[in-house]
């Protein structure tokens, strides 16, 4: 079969090498800004998971954290030949040895953490509990509410009676400091004054 070729029209012309980079930089250009428009909210997003990845993380080990503390505190030996008050202290020791222990790769240390320790106990509580830094350790008979105090100072027969704590609820709380790596993140948080995320766990459980 004959091949037919057909000749160009003469009103049409090949447009100029100058004309054609400069449409191929123009779009390379626009492609350029929609990436960036593009990645700056993805990159939020993701920075934003890790950092609440990290908050989540955190307050799992606070949880087992606590609880190890307050497993500490129910098994610990009171010393007849010592007062209530020093033996609440070194209970009281007990409990925080048992909950720094479990930090893993959380830091015991201030800023974030502080509980300091005087020959393992920490200082002689006044009354039916105490508040050793970060950390503070309560006891009582029973609560009312789950939500109300241990004890509650408006109904006395909340109150610990025996000297060993034996078969009274301890309840030990932690508080905790984050530091925030996305600004507009800790604006939506409670921070302190450094704008470090504040994380409090607590634990309840019987003495033995």
């Amino acid at each position: 079969m004959p091949m037919h070729f057909q000749a160009p029209s003469r009103g049409t012309r090949a447009a100029p090498p100058g004309a054609v980079r400069l449409v191929m930089r123009s779009a390379r250009g626009q492609a350029l800004v929609e990436f960036a428009a593009v990645l700056v909210p993805v990159m939020l997003i993701v920075v934003a998971v890790i950092q609440f990845g990290l908050l989540f993380g955190a307050n799992v080990t606070l949880t087992n954290a606590v609880r190890e503390g307050a497993r500490a505190s129910t098994v610990y030996v009171y010393v007849n030949s010592q007062t209530k008050a020093w033996n609440d202290a070194h209970r009281c020791g007990a409990a925080t040895t048992a909950a720094t222990q479990a930090f893993g790769f959380l830091s015991t240390s201030s800023p974030y953490f502080s509980a300091p320790l005087t020959g393992g106990a920490c200082p002689t509580p006044v009354g039916d509990g105490q508040t050793n830094g970060d950390l503070t350790i309560s006891y009582c008979k029973h609560v009312t509410t789950p939500d109300a105090p241990c004890p509650d100072g408006t109904d006395p027969d909340t109150a610990c009676v025996p000297d060993t704590r034996q078969a009274c609820l301890v309840v030990i709380s932690l508080t905790y400091r984050v530091d925030i790596v996305v600004p507009f993140i800790g604006a939506l948080l409670e921070t302190d004054a450094n704008g470090r995320f504040i994380q409090r766990v607590s634990a309840t459980m019987v003495v033995n």
